[in-house]
């Protein structure tokens, strides 16, 4: 039950037993379904069986799955099909951003785990700034920064919990949750994304957390 730090340069043992247990991850298994994974890739799908995908993000869509070959190959579908999609969320936005907005604080990782292991993603949608950063650079931030602590393995194993602090929100913020982009939101993180989600709190009850959970209670799954 120690807590640990976010940045960690290895697995702790206890971490590696729990990815067997829960994941299915044996060194052979891993081996053999990397192996069955890239043949699917490669002959299961003609629109990416040129992509050249690397071993570390199999990996990452194995443990999302529990290695279930299958399901893993149809995540990675999804992404496919999410990237080539107008908008280009997956595009990068401006290092200086990071140093000169305001907005670029609004998602934040905590420095310490869970004892469990789970990272912590808090988002503080009232601190961006709609008129300083546009929306489809704030999707990609919010992206980029969940793909970068993605390719963590003490993330891919013990999986996020999330903060949503709603304080600060006005009608700025409502105008752009929109039922497709709280769809493309739930499909994205679900469907697409290698990540594995414990938890969602959602803190400070606003206007806009009840417009969004109108409308997002439609699109969840029963279990989400």
């Amino acid at each position: 039950m120690e807590t640990l730090p976010f940045h960690m340069d290895h697995v702790p043992e206890f971490f590696m037993k729990k990815c067997e247990l829960e994941l299915k991850e044996t060194p052979e298994n891993k081996v053999k379904s990397i192996e069955e994974l890239r043949t699917m890739l490669k002959t299961g799908d003609k629109k990416i069986s040129r992509v050249d995908f690397h071993e570390d993000l199999l990996v990452q869509y194995l443990r999302r799955n529990k290695y279930d070959v299958k399901k893993s190959f149809k995540h990675i579908q999804n992404c496919i099909a999410l990237r080539k999609k107008p908008g280009n969320i997956f595009g990068s936005i401006p290092d200086e951003y990071f140093s000169s907005k305001i907005s670029t604080q609004a998602i934040a990782v905590l420095p310490k785990r869970c004892p469990d292991g789970c990272t912590i993603i808090v988002f503080k949608l009232g601190l961006w700034n709609t008129n300083e950063l546009p929306f489809e650079d704030f999707k990609r931030m919010a992206m980029l920064t969940f793909l970068q602590i993605l390719r963590d393995p003490m993330n891919q194993i013990n999986g996020f919990k999330f903060i949503h602090d709603f304080s600060g929100t006005s009608i700025h913020h409502l105008k752009y949750c929109t039922p497709q982009t709280l769809h493309l939101l739930y499909h994205s993180s679900l469907h697409c994304l290698p990540g594995r989600y414990k938890e969602i709190h959602c803190l400070q009850d606003s206007f806009v957390l009840k417009t969004l959970w109108t409308v997002a209670k439609f699109i969840v799954s029963e279990k989400n």
